[in-house]
């Protein structure tokens, strides 16, 4: 597998939030102001890894949160993107950690774009052991929740966040199905606003199945270094299946999983077949153009499995 190197209808969950954080909201411009974004461009963040004050690479987040029982508000926020954005390393990798903190931005309202604000997370406590959590099944998924503790936002304004509930959305995912993710190719997006960019595929695979035994299917889609980390839904403007197999009609955004790697291959001499490899400046007909999705359910149950006190007495307290 090859890492980018630099790495019925859906209503946003919100939360009433006043700001700890470094910066400043950005000032609105008159004519943007009225307008009504969709939620998704607004759950969606650059993740940028920075040692000391120099940026290593740029990727891709998203948020994520837990609901309370009887889903009566949010529990906690999470920020989902790639173990390879903050450690700009492949999971399992035995090479040294490329950065110490995590930096990315919260929007905060969904009529004004220029609204956000920047956050800034350190990945390590002081002894060394990383802020953020993963699957311990699956401990090669290329998948980490950066817990996001509510004095970070609170107060600021509406919160945008993905939650269980978009990944149950009843849209039936079969190969050939439309996708969308939303990212930052080679960081270029609008940086007056930090609104991602929509790029349009298909999905590749048996959604149902889980490709090479792990819990991934496969998207086609042209993409590039800086979407790792992105959000991958489906989506529909109008007409779509159930599960059940009936034509309904509506607005549906259902969260499938979070996009990791393009596969590359370089042709191999003679015999016309494939090979992997493992990095450098992808040359043209280096792509298959197919990209490794990692399932919505895995985020579901990282975030499920997240002992909140434990974590903060054992981890947050001793933040670097």
């Amino acid at each position: 597998m090859f890492y980018c190197p630099c790495m019925t209808r859906l209503l946003a969950l919100t939360v009433a939030t006043a700001l700890a954080i470094l910066g400043t909201t950005a000032t609105p411009s008159a004519r943007q102001t009225g307008m009504t974004l969709e939620p998704m461009s607004l759950m969606t963040t650059p993740a940028l890894l920075v040692a000391g004050t120099r940026q290593i690479s740029q990727g891709t987040g998203f948020l994520y949160a837990t609901t309370k029982p009887g889903g009566t508000g949010i529990d906690m926020v999470f920020l989902v993107t790639n173990y390879h954005v903050v450690t700009g390393n492949e999971p399992l990798s035995a090479a040294k950690a490329q950065g110490d903190r995590l930096q990315f931005y919260l929007h905060a309202s969904q009529t004004d774009p220029a609204n956000y604000f920047p956050v800034n997370i350190p990945l390590y406590t002081k002894t060394g052991e990383p802020i953020w959590i993963q699957s311990q099944q699956f401990p090669e998924a290329d998948v980490v929740l950066v817990p996001i503790i509510s004095t970070l936002y609170d107060g600021r304004g509406q919160l945008f966040v993905f939650s269980e509930s978009h990944t149950t959305i009843d849209m039936k995912m079969r190969p050939s199905s439309q996708a969308v993710l939303l990212g930052y190719p080679y960081g270029f997006f609008d940086t007056r606003n930090f609104l991602p960019v929509w790029k349009t595929g298909h999905l590749a695979t048996e959604p149902t199945v889980d490709f090479q035994g792990q819990p991934v299917f496969l998207v086609d889609v042209s993409a590039f270094p800086g979407m790792s980390g992105s959000p991958v839904v489906g989506i529909s403007n109008g007409v779509y299946e159930s599960e059940a197999g009936d034509m309904m009609t509506g607005m549906p955004r259902r969260l499938l999983g979070i996009f990791s790697a393009m596969r590359m291959v370089k042709p191999r001499a003679g015999d016309g077949y494939g090979q992997p490899i493992d990095g450098g400046t992808p040359s043209p007909g280096d792509s298959l153009q197919l990209g490794y999705v990692w399932k919505a359910q895995l985020i579901t149950d990282i975030a499920r499995a997240f002992n909140r006190a434990d974590w903060e007495e054992r981890v947050w307290k001793n933040r670097r």
